[in-house]
């Protein structure tokens, strides 16, 4: 947009420039906010999502935290589009009330995004739920857990949030909690699975194929939640379950990613298959591989966004995001890469590292 028609743009009422701003794609919103106060004000209002709603003009939006150890804060970032050109970059979000807990876990719900226990600045267990509202980038309080809870496990299955670990002493009562997000109340969720899988410390949880799937990584053991009762996981599902790895669910498909490569778990064969691909795609697996990245995968719509970081000097990280469309083709699915460009560059890289990323529909 030049200067004639941005100007021409704000001799428009309200209503009429909201019904055009509704109809841009949200990576050009950074670039569009930066030409008047005016346009930044519509563009974080609950009122232009509405009328993207009533358009039908929603889309994927994509979110990222990064972790700072030195202050003990995490940071969330926005995934834009940079003036004039094709690439994306993150974009700091600036809000007064964001959450000031350090390596808490993050859960999404609508158009809200959770940030869920973790430590305070003083090094104790925090209770605290924070929520992000995506639509006006605001923070509020949400109710509190019931147990103070450090690096807990979260996921989300049918608008409920599942909490796991993160605090000593754990029992049949306290090694699990369920949020309401309905309701906005908390209750234990009291019909453990057993002493193997609580005598643990660090869990990974996933919500997927109307279960809540749990993993003890010190014991090795899965266990599943579905309509209340507690059952073991399967064994082809818990060999593919290890650390470090990264998971998402992409139209009830659970995808997997890690050394340098992703996978897909078939339910009907009961089994990991890797996620086949272009030469591109190929490519960027070995990237992965040969530069040691731990990579970050979310749902980013119908397809794959996957987030990794790069060390190429002793003063300089990049953080690379790249897009996959997802294609099933009879028994196999196929990938093919959109996008890779690298979105944002630490100076400091032993002070800062990805922790978690996001898709929000707005």
């Amino acid at each position: 947009m030049n200067r004639e028609e941005s100007m021409t743009l704000m001799m428009l009422p309200n209503d009429l420039i909201l019904n055009c701003l509704a109809r841009v794609p949200r990576l050009y919103y950074h670039t569009l906010s930066l030409v008047s106060s005016r346009f930044r004000s519509l563009l974080a209002s609950t009122e232009l999502y509405q009328t993207r709603i009533l358009l039908g003009c929603t889309e994927s939006c994509l979110y990222v935290c990064l972790r700072f150890h030195t202050s003990k804060q995490q940071r969330w970032f926005s995934l834009c589009r940079r003036p004039n050109s094709s690439k994306n970059v993150l974009v700091p979000i600036t809000s007064p009330n964001s959450p000031s807990t350090y390596q808490s876990d993050i859960a999404r719900v609508g158009s809200n995004i959770y940030a869920i226990g973790g430590f305070t600045k003083d090094n104790n267990a925090s209770s605290s739920v924070m929520v992000m509202d995506c639509r006006s980038h605001t923070w509020r309080e949400a109710p509190s857990m019931r147990v103070a809870r450090e690096s807990p496990s979260v996921c989300v299955l049918d608008g409920k949030i599942y909490v796991t670990g993160g605090c000593k002493n754990l029992d049949a009562i306290n090694w699990m909690e369920v949020f309401d997000t309905v309701h906005q109340t908390w209750e234990f969720e009291s019909s453990s699975p057993g002493e193997r899988i609580r005598s643990g410390i660090r869990y990974q949880s996933i919500g997927y194929d109307g279960s809540v799937y749990v993993k003890c990584i010190e014991r090795l053991v899965t266990y599943k939640l579905n309509k209340g009762r507690w059952r073991a996981g399967g064994l082809a599902m818990r060999r593919g379950w290890f650390c470090p790895t990264s998971y998402c669910v992409i139209e009830n498909v659970l995808y997997s990613c890690s050394h340098g490569m992703i996978n897909w778990y078939d339910p009907e064969e009961n089994c990991w298959t890797y996620l086949k691909g272009s030469k591109g795609l190929e490519k960027l697996f070995r990237l992965w591989d040969d530069r040691y990245a731990v990579a970050r995968v979310t749902d980013y719509g119908v397809k794959l966004a996957v987030l990794w970081e790069e060390n190429v000097s002793s003063h300089n990280k990049l953080v690379w995001c790249a897009v996959i469309a997802l294609d099933k083709h009879q028994e196999d699915i196929w990938g093919t890469l959109e996008c890779c460009d690298i979105v944002y560059t630490i100076t400091e890289p032993y002070k800062y590292d990805l922790a978690h990323i996001v898709s929000v529909t707005l």
